[in-house]
């Protein structure tokens, strides 16, 4: 295992330096607009920006990394992204802000694309729970660390910005060394929609209201905390523990997860999530410890929601149609995320202090009515025949679903070379190809 490790080492730390310099520029951002006087219906609405350059880049960043390489591709996404963290100060704008969100999303689509395609690369079969075990771990300490780094400079000052910059161009150094060859990436087409909501309708839902709820706590809170008068050190704890709290929690589920019904269980963490909300909706004046403690257990809870409906799909398909339908959950989930922002900065300006956790309750509210309802309809899974939980980045792309350790029939370093991609494209009309294409009614499924 410790030369597994070592093989990745470098890939890790370009991407603990990506997802640090990252998240620190999202809350910055946040807070410092709530500093500049923007109106706080239009703050969630520019963060949400980075959320659909991001569902854009995983896309078209594919095409990019092809025509020019790895490592010249990181190069450019890596400088692009760091310039865009530099002009923020510079142009104190909000069309500005939300075009230069656009863009960092769109980089970072393709900078993650690139190490997860690494990582692909150099993962056996024998390995792939290790691999992805510590890159979920990697991913959830450099978020955290990212955010702690807030307290280190005035948000108001061109410091912290440099700080993100400085984090995003050092990113580059590890896999701008490395003499490994560089991978192939295969682009794979997601399920249709239509059909994933066949085979697991409140995967789809789960996924977007996930989205929806996370997206909207993570990028609303600060400018809540900001507000109400916290310090920039208490709202760099803050953000920085709900991260953690939001990683110490996929293990726990997991293993209930994996000897209960999940259906069940999805119900069963929206209501702790709405639970959690409850207090701060009713309070008023919060106080530090308690938004400390009540937001990291809502982002503990809320934050597996989607790697079990990942697990949930999973449990209704073929090894071979998982890469497939988690593209195409992940999708969804990444539209979700752009809704989330919106969504919760309205109700924060239009509600007032609770706005934020009347939202964020009612989209998992609606989850748990949903999942209730599906619960009653549908036929079960024996709890024996179900997939293994895993864990799922929710800022990774479709490349990284290559390594999860329940597609074991999935081989993902074989790539079709592009002269001959045309003579070996399979009928759509008949059997099942690569990419998880089968003809496949709805009810050939159970849920």
């Amino acid at each position: 295992m410790a030369q597994a490790v070592n093989s990745i080492l470098v890939i890790l730390v370009s991407l603990a330096l990506l997802i640090a310099g990252s998240g620190l520029l999202g809350t910055l951002l946040a807070i410092r607009m709530s500093i500049e006087g923007f109106q706080t219906q239009f703050i969630g609405p520019i963060l949400a920006f980075h959320s659909l350059g991001f569902v854009i880049g995983t896309r078209y960043c594919v095409g990019l990394i092809r025509r020019v390489g790895h490592i010249r591709s990181f190069a450019a996404f890596a400088a692009i992204s760091s310039c865009a963290a530099l002009l923020h100060p510079m142009e104190v704008n909000g069309f500005v802000w939300a075009a230069l969100r656009i863009v960092t999303g769109f980089c970072s689509a393709g900078l993650m694309m690139v190490m997860e395609s690494w990582l692909n690369d150099r993962t056996s079969n024998e390995m792939r729970g290790t691999i992805m075990a510590f890159y979920m771990a990697t991913n959830y300490l450099a978020q955290g660390a990212g955010q702690f780094t807030l307290g280190l400079g005035d948000p108001s000052t061109t410091y912290l910005f440099m700080v993100s910059a400085a984090l995003i161009s050092v990113s580059l150094v590890p896999l701008a060394l490395t003499r490994s060859k560089a991978p192939v990436i295969e682009q794979h087409e997601p399920m249709s929609l239509k059909r994933l909501y066949g085979v697991a309708p409140i995967g789809i839902v789960g996924a977007f209201l996930g989205g929806c709820t996370m997206s909207g706590f993570m990028a609303v809170l600060p400018v809540y905390a900001q507000q109400s008068g916290y310090a920039v050190s208490e709202i760099s704890v803050l953000m920085g523990i709900t991260v953690m709290f939001g990683m110490a929690t996929q293990w726990p589920v997991g293993y209930l997860s994996d000897r209960h019904d999940r259906r069940g269980l999805i119900v069963l963490l929206a209501l702790l999530a709405v639970l959690c909300m409850t207090p701060l909706i009713l309070g008023q004046g919060q106080e530090f410890y308690r938004l400390l403690v009540l937001g990291g257990l809502f982002v503990g809870m809320a934050g597996t929601i989607y790697p079990m409906c990942v697990a949930l799909t999973n449990d209704y398909l073929e090894p071979h149609q998982m890469v497939s339908a988690a593209a195409a959950l992940l999708l969804i989930f990444g539209i979700g995320t752009v809704v989330g922002p919106i969504g919760g900065s309205l109700a924060l300006e239009f509600l007032g202090e609770p706005g934020l956790f009347v939202f964020t309750a009612s989209t998992m509210g609606l989850l748990a009515l949903f999942g209730l309802y599906r619960y009653s309809v549908a036929k079960r899974i024996p709890v024996e025949q179900q997939q293994h939980y895993v864990p799922v980045s929710t800022t990774g792309t479709p490349v990284i679903l290559e390594i999860d350790p329940r597609n074991v029939d999935f081989e993902p370093h074989v790539v079709i070379p592009p002269v001959e991609r045309r003579k070996a494209r399979p009928d759509r009309r008949q059997g099942p190809s690569m990419g998880g294409r089968r003809r496949t009614d709805a009810a050939d499924f159970n849920e």
